[in-house]
């Protein structure tokens, strides 16, 4: 089947191809990349042509196969590249930016992380990628005076970085990682040092992510090393900042310690992102920390520990931190820690319990990370399967990991 294409939809393929800094050739290679077996597709040379054929509208039909692969290439949906209804108007004249846009643009974020963390990245992903790209990011590109216009680059990067989170609840880390460098461009227009140590450690995180998804073991340590130095780099950024959103950038600088599996250097991070936290302010936090708090950090120190194998010490973390999160997704999140450091302190019975509450809590969100912490979970159980118990749990968890629906 064909489907005709619109100048609107031509335009975003060439957009989208020129937003990753791709020319022809390269977006040829992508495409090649996503087939099952790119022996069957046809030349680079090829494929360039018709690249160019469909972005000049010299061929105005593109196959159903094609848009499937463009779609993968791109990490996107179809809804999201081909839908003419989801592409912001042709010529649109640019908004004129006013000091009343900036706390609408901030409930709008504010309501957004609400919905993200009690039902998952998928639910609001697209609104909230439409509602970047054509209210916040247009008035980017408006005449403003200089105060306004830092502001509306400190907004626009937290709610990047939000649509950035829910990209990579439903695994398609490419995309996140594009609205990781644009928070980070715009961060730096912002001339908000604090946002930009924000940005830099959350980038830390991707690679994490990247280390403990990857397929290529081979790259794991690189990650890590990459995140060391985001994380590093954010730290010395973040010197000046209140004590709340300095202690957030030193947790992730933990965290990454944590992946290299040294303890001494671990616990000398967390007891840095401690000593932080409990400096008395000079002033007040940034926007972006008032969606942490000291939860989030006892549930980051967490993760840090059952990454070193500190069972013990991450079960009292974990469940000081339930205490106060109570969001469907972090609540997930820190279950599926507390159920691994009772699966490494030997408590199996509480680990097969507390497994069994992220099962269910996983079974009603939208997101790939609160999965892979089940995987993870499953993994810690794993030495003990032959336990009742534990089978259970697996059994549990397989039509959370794999639906069918």
């Amino acid at each position: 089947m064909a489907y005709e294409t619109t100048q609107r939809v031509r335009d975003r393929l060439r957009a989208e191809r020129k937003r990753r800094g791709w020319d022809t050739l390269r977006m040829a290679r992508a495409l090649r990349d996503a087939a099952e077996d790119p022996r069957e597709m046809p030349t680079l040379p090829s494929l360039k042509r018709s690249i160019e054929r469909w972005e000049g509208g010299q061929v105005t039909r593109i196959s159903e196969r094609y848009r499937l692969l463009y779609c993968k290439a791109l990490n996107m949906s179809e809804d999201e590249l081909f839908n003419p209804d989801t592409l912001p108007p042709p010529d649109a004249p640019l908004p004129r930016p006013t000091p009343g846009d900036i706390p609408v643009v901030r409930n709008m974020l504010t309501a957004l992380t609400a919905s993200d963390r009690q039902f998952g990245g998928e639910h609001a992903r697209q609104y909230a990628t439409d509602y970047l790209t054509r209210v916040v990011q247009p008035r980017l590109h408006a005449p403003a005076p200089e105060p306004l216009r830092r502001d509306l680059f400190a907004v626009a990067a937290e709610f990047s970085m939000r649509v950035s989170a829910m990209h990579m609840d439903v695994g398609q880390t490419t995309t996140a990682l594009q609205l990781l460098a644009t928070a980070a461009s715009m961060a730096h227009e912002s001339d908000d040092t604090a946002l930009s140590a924000w940005v830099l450690a959350r980038r830390g995180e991707h690679e994490l992510h990247l280390a403990a998804t990857g397929t290529r073991p081979d790259r794991r340590r690189t990650h890590i090393d990459q995140a060391l130095a985001y994380t590093g780099g954010a730290c010395g950024l973040a010197r000046n900042t209140g004590p709340l959103s300095r202690a957030f950038v030193r947790t992730k600088h933990a965290l990454a310690w944590s992946m290299t599996g040294d303890p001494t250097e671990t616990q000398r991070a967390l007891a840095a992102m401690w000593r932080a936290y409990e400096q008395p302010a000079t002033g007040p936090e940034p926007a972006w920390a008032g969606s942490y708090g000291w939860g989030h950090l006892r549930h980051e120190e967490a993760r840090c520990l059952v990454n070193i194998g500190l069972g013990d010490r991450a079960v009292r973390a974990a469940e000081e931190s339930l205490t106060v999160r109570q969001d469907a997704r972090p609540k997930a999140f820190t279950l599926g820690v507390l159920a691994i450091g009772h699966a490494q302190a030997g408590r199996i019975d509480q680990a097969c319990g507390t497994a069994r509450e992220l099962i269910t809590l996983a079974g009603q969100l939208s997101s790939a990370r609160v999965r892979l912490r089940l995987r993870e979970v499953l993994d810690a159980l794993e030495p003990h399967r032959t336990v009742p118990a534990v089978g259970e749990v697996f059994e549990a968890a397989r039509p959370v990991l794999h639906p069918t629906g």
